[in-house]
């Protein structure tokens, strides 16, 4: 039956993908001896209680280069999300910090580190536990690229503070070469990724998601054939030649194809709706 749901909600999330943009309710948190004050744009889907998905942007930032308007990637997903039945969470880690981009800087020398996203969203999530129209007990993280990098390093045991459980994380294309070790504090994780990505390195991810599967941990993995870095978008395949971290040094490709992006989006909707379960009750 839940799969029934969530293609039915699926249908209507991806009627909605050309929409309006959901409004975006933004929210500051004080600045700490750690960072500046942190920006949040809660989307809520009503008023009332719902499970939340946090979302977490890419090296690109949540906005185009007028530093207004959203990229469409994400007022889509929320659309999306909202169709599942999901409250949805931004933090941006890089407007609070006076950024836009960071994806032509090379990795150890950008100006906010995967420790200083981790921090961020740490914040994020106290933030959300203490509201009324959240369900703490089924929350989930949900990342692309440096988001996703972000949230594997987030859900990890290994690391301090700990993060509080998490009812599901998924991951697109996350950069795992540093991550083999990763212990995950989520009742389960999604993993996507392209075969052909030449940004992020599929196979250090794929080896840690069966890694995971081994152990007995509820790990679903997907690489798509011919996929490349940003396959969840109906954007044209590009060469970026200002991206000096991919397999190849002159630069990488980035863009949609149209058969990972409708496969993924099911996965997600499936996967989302069994484990956070929205007309249900928070699991023990």
């Amino acid at each position: 039956m839940l799969k029934r749901r969530a293609a039915w909600l699926l249908a209507g999330a991806l009627a909605l993908s050309h929409a309006t943009a959901a409004t975006l309710d933004t929210v500051t948190l004080p600045a700490t001896t750690r960072r500046p004050a942190l920006t949040l744009h809660w989307a809520p889907l009503d008023a009332q209680r719902h499970p939340v998905v946090v979302a977490l942007h890419g090296c690109g930032g949540l906005y185009k280069r007028d530093g207004r308007t959203l990229e469409a990637r994400y007022p889509s997903y929320v659309e999306h999300l909202h169709a599942l039945g999901f409250h949805v969470l931004l933090p941006d880690s890089f407007s609070s910090r006076g950024l836009t981009s960071v994806c032509s800087q090379r990795y150890g020398t950008r100006n906010v580190s995967i420790a200083d996203r981790r921090a961020d969203v740490l914040d994020a999530l106290a933030w959300l536990r203490a509201r009324p129209d959240v369900d703490a007990d089924r929350i989930a993280l949900l990342g692309w690229s440096n988001g996703a990098t972000t949230a594997l390093s987030t859900m990890d045991t290994r690391q301090t503070p700990p993060v509080p459980p998490l009812a599901a994380v998924v991951l697109f294309y996350p950069g795992c070469g540093r991550q083999q070790a990763a212990e995950p504090a989520a009742r389960a994780v999604l993993v996507q990724l392209g075969a052909s990505d030449d940004w992020t390195a599929p196979e250090p991810c794929a080896r840690l998601a069966r890694r995971w599967q081994a152990e007995g941990r509820d790990v679903t993995l997907d690489v798509y054939a011919g996929a490349y870095h940003g396959f969840d978008t109906d954007a044209p395949v590009r060469f970026r030649a200002d991206v000096p971290n991919g397999r190849n040094a002159a630069g990488v490709h980035l863009g949609g194809n149209p058969e990972a992006y409708r496969a993924s989006q099911a996965r997600l909707a499936e996967f989302l709706t069994r484990q956070l379960d929205p007309d249900g009750q928070s699991r023990p």
